[in-house]
């Protein structure tokens, strides 16, 4: 009786133990309706919320990330095209907003860009990014929930894929 109630107790322990160490290794969910607000290079104020109806696919790149670039003049395609469905993208980037100012008005970015690392970083953690790495999509619902999100980059394919149920 006392073997039993001793291997009873050990496997107790060892169950919290277990429970606990996974809890304490298993990265937290990112919420499932974020807040969040970033200042683009114009200024403006974008807070997810004021985008509630929409449909929000929210990018975080860089300037000196070769996947990033590879995958902008897609998503500046698919804005221009899905823009009627009530597609909104945004584009925070991890760089240096003089670069990323540059870069953007090249390339004819027709969406919000964000560059102020002191907003993007800790936006980055917010919306899931347990890996530090770039690129990194999350899709938010029209309902504001954070439904899908990406490491590395997409083609238009997988980003049409990706969408798709929430269009």
């Amino acid at each position: 009786m006392k073997q039993t109630l001793a291997v009873l107790a050990l496997g107790a322990v060892g169950l919290l133990l277990g429970a606990g160490i996974y809890l304490w290794l298993e990265p937290p969910a990112p919420p499932a309706q974020p807040e969040l607000t970033l200042e683009d290079l114009e200024g403006e104020t974008h807070a997810l919320a004021d985008y509630r109806g929409e449909l929000v696919v929210v990018n975080f790149w860089a300037t000196w990330c070769p996947p990033c670039l590879e995958e902008i003049p897609m998503l500046i395609d698919a804005q221009e095209a899905l823009r009627e469905q009530g597609l909104r993208l945004l584009g925070p980037a991890m760089d240096d907003a003089i670069a990323v100012g540059r870069f953007a008005k090249r390339q004819g970015m027709n969406y919000p860009v964000f560059a102020d690392p002191a907003q993007v970083g800790p936006a980055l953690s917010l919306l899931g990014d347990t890996q530090g790495a770039l690129p990194y999509t999350v899709v938010i619902d029209r309902d504001g929930k954070l439904v899908e999100s990406h490491h590395g980059k997409l083609d238009r394919a997988e980003f049409d894929a990706l969408i798709a149920p929430y269009l």
